[in-house]
């Protein structure tokens, strides 16, 4: 309970039905799109102190698991699949915890996208968003794509359609102490690339807090709609 009162997030211990599913089920349906960022990286971080507490013995306070947010760095790979003939794409996102443990596997559809920069872009731009919302102080972001992870890394002015997703890349930059952008081959962003184009085949992003997915059965997939 600390650890949602210190998060504000204290309305997910409302629902009446303790079960997993229909809680689940409850909390994605009331919360914004950023409150189901914070409680599904809530979650992983309160399942990671669970582990520990049994197999190592240490055991940890509401509080510190929230304050725990804050503390690590992140790894993320991202990549975007476009469709040209409907006029949208879908980013995918791998992140990894400081350990290079897979923390969470997200996928999120936009709408009104057209050309493959522009969906390359949206997807470094929701890789910034995600790592604030799991609270690192330090991130890396790796992309496939040499021009937008390039654009990233300078701080000069785009005039073209890029110009208003750029901006936003630059200001959530300033959420965090370290921040990096590089460039990997395609072969070396397989994971994320599947994770867009399932995305886009399906019509559906999806987010999985890998922790939580063998002992859920859920598949690990929570439907999101396209921005």
């Amino acid at each position: 309970m600390d650890a949602w009162i210190s998060l504000n997030m204290a309305w997910v211990t409302e629902h009446t039905d303790q079960s997993t599913w229909p809680w689940l089920t409850w909390v994605f349906s009331r919360g914004k799109k950023e409150q189901i960022r914070i409680f599904c990286c809530a979650l992983w971080v309160i399942w990671n102190s669970r582990n520990q507490m049994l197999h190592e013995r240490k055991n940890s306070s509401g509080r510190d698991l929230a304050f725990k947010r804050g503390k690590a760095m992140g790894v993320y790979t991202v990549c975007a699949a476009f469709d040209i003939n409907n006029s949208r794409s879908a980013s995918g996102m791998v992140a990894r915890d400081q350990n290079g443990e897979i923390a969470v596997s997200n996928s999120t559809l936009h709408s009104n996208v057209f050309s493959p920069f522009v969906a390359e872009a949206l997807a470094c731009l929701e890789a910034t968003r995600l790592g604030i919302s799991m609270g690192y102080n330090s991130v890396t972001i790796m992309g496939d794509s040499k021009t937008i992870i390039n654009k990233c890394k300078t701080r000069v002015r785009d005039k073209l359609v890029l110009g208003a997703i750029m901006v936003d890349i630059q200001n959530n930059k300033t959420r965090f102490q370290n921040i990096v952008f590089r460039f990997i081959q395609r072969t070396e962003n397989v994971q994320a690339h599947n994770l867009a184009r399932e995305a886009l085949r399906k019509g559906e992003g999806s987010y999985l807090v890998e922790e939580m997915r063998g002992n859920l059965d859920l598949e690990g997939r929570w439907p999101r709609n396209p921005d």
